[in-house]
């Protein structure tokens, strides 16, 4: 069979390659004896046409490493062809695919904008619209469903004349899939059912099955938020079939949960808690998006209400370690697509227009002021969405803590012990070192961490607080905390011109909420009037 490889020519070769794709064995042979007879002939662009080929065998087997070496080597056989049509872009583009399956946001980001100055400089409007769709996809990563639903509609626009839609149907459908999956984001359900819907067709007039399930798992959304929980669940259901239920898969993870919760309004409590497990189960630092963090919340909720405290605990911790590593992944990509893509956008934007004011000689001072407030309002709204992100990470943080101490709490309450008076006295001396070297200031203490810490254990540690101090554990560490804020309101000039939440963070608390509870439980009123009544009294 490979034998007979070697007589055909490029275009039977490409041919055979898209009728056995699903064939990775088979595929990757014909990927290869291209390779071959297209260095033996010294081509260059068939050269790159192979390694674009081997490129899909590994890409199609989710191989991303790679898929991506093959990438590279598109991009090194075309690097010097400035003026063709497709090439060196196409490298870059598929090298953009690999590192954004690989999870590589940042570095997928660079790719795609190198290709697009490449795509740009000759007008090839195909790799344009991809290119930008894929940029897109990461502004959707990053919450920014506005500003991509912009692209996609451009897109849209732009694929719908009867030429280009003929042309490229692959990218139809999957503009069609992100404008219902963005108008969901965005709460338009009408809007994204009106393309959903038409995605839905495209798939039985044309045969193509590319995106069928991601458009049924959205179309399933669409349905719980219209409150048609039966037409949800069928089509979720549906999805999961079509897709093999890939855990890998995002839009997995988004069906299962839609599915619970419809599985839930319908008043089946067991089926859809075993989906929202089985979601949890799929969940980890390398698949997590924040679509999916209504999987963890909902199950923190459930084991709360049944008081099965320690599973309580173990969601939530994992939720905050899948919230901390998201927010590590996506804090560079998020001023990176800003500076290098929204800002570069709007200096071409502004050098057009700017030329165009000067055509006309008129209207020159408004040209600074206009691109002055297109990048303000960027600015503006990257800080209200990274401080959004900030402040859900510390709720979750503290609601962590308290969760925490509440089942220390818990086991002390169970637990009768009695302290050898040398063992007390001990713990005693470690307590006074731990208030003096103000070790109580560090974030998330819990009384595991903090008897661990001591070298002694928590029952014994519990039990000396309790007696000798005559509070728990939290109100212990809570108490010092406050104390030595006020001793620094008092004596510290540069403390005292902290803001609250500051103050918060600098004694040890995550957020202000707990801080100002706390303060107001110790002192007997808030932070802010204390800090005023102190300065009444001459303080300085």
């Amino acid at each position: 069979m490979f034998d007979s490889l070697k007589s055909k020519t490029f275009d039977e070769l490409d041919k055979l390659f898209d009728e056995n794709s699903e064939d990775s064995i088979l595929s990757f042979h014909i990927a290869r004896e291209y390779l071959d007879k297209a260095k033996n002939e010294n081509d260059v662009i068939q050269t790159a046409r192979a390694y674009n080929l081997l490129f899909n065998v590994y890409d199609y087997s989710n191989r991303n490493n790679i898929a991506l070496q093959y990438a590279d080597s598109i991009i090194i056989t075309t690097k010097d062809m400035e003026t063709h049509m497709r090439y060196p872009a196409t490298g870059y583009l598929k090298k953009g695919y690999a590192l954004y399956a690989l999870d590589r946001y940042d570095d997928a980001l660079q790719s795609y904008l190198i290709a697009l100055k490449h795509a740009e400089r000759v007008e090839n409007e195909e790799q344009i619209v991809a290119l930008k769709h894929n940029i897109a996809l990461l502004k959707t990563n990053l919450g920014k469903n506005r500003e991509a639903l912009i692209t996609f509609k451009e897109n849209y626009d732009f694929l719908i004349k009867e030429d280009t839609l003929v042309e490229y149907p692959m990218t139809y459908a999957a503009t069609l899939y992100k404008l219902g999956d963005t108008y969901n984001r965005l709460k338009k359900y009408d809007s994204a059912s009106y393309y959903l819907n038409k995605g839905i067709r495209l798939r039985f007039s044309t045969g193509n099955a590319e995106f069928y399930p991601d458009l049924l798992s959205a179309y399933g959304v669409n349905s719980f938020y219209k409150e048609a929980y039966t037409e949800a669940k069928d089509s979720l259901q549906k999805m999961l079939i079509t897709s093999r239920e890939d855990k890998e898969d995002v839009n997995v993870k988004i069906s299962y949960l839609y599915l619970a919760k419809s599985l839930l309004k319908l008043g089946k409590k067991k089926e859809g808690l075993d989906y929202l497990l089985k979601a949890e189960s799929a969940t980890n630092e390398f698949n997590y998006v924040p679509q999916i963090h209504e999987i963890f919340t909902l199950l923190i909720d459930y084991y709360q209400e049944n008081k099965d405290l320690e599973n309580q605990l173990r969601i939530t911790n994992k939720l905050l370690q899948l919230e901390r590593t998201f927010n590590e992944k996506y804090a560079r990509l998020n001023n990176n697509i800003v500076e290098k893509y929204d800002i570069a956008r709007l200096v071409k934007d502004k050098k057009e227009l700017i030329e165009t004011i000067d055509s006309k000689n008129k209207m020159s001072r408004y040209r600074s002021i206009l691109f002055g407030v297109i990048l303000l309002s960027i600015l503006i709204s990257l800080f209200f969405y990274l401080k959004k992100r900030r402040n859900k990470f510390s709720e979750i943080s503290d609601k962590y803590t308290e969760l925490v101490n509440s089942i220390e709490k818990k086991k002390e309450a169970t637990i009768v012990v009695e302290v050898p008076e040398d063992i007390k006295k001990e713990i005693l001396k470690k307590l006074q070192d731990f208030e003096n070297d103000h070790k109580y200031l560090k974030n998330n203490l819990s009384l595991g961490s903090v008897s661990k810490s001591l070298k002694t254990n928590s029952s014994y540690l519990s039990k000396v607080i309790n007696i000798e101090k005559g509070k728990n554990f939290a109100n212990y560490i809570n108490d010092l905390r406050i104390d030595f804020c006020v001793d620094q309101i008092k004596t510290n000039k540069k403390f005292k011109q902290y803001s609250v939440r500051s103050m918060a963070g600098e004694v040890g608390f995550n957020n202000i909420q707990s801080f100002a509870k706390a303060f107001l439980k110790r002192k007997g009123c808030k932070p802010a009037e204390f800090i005023k009544s102190i300065e009444n009294q001459g303080f300085e």
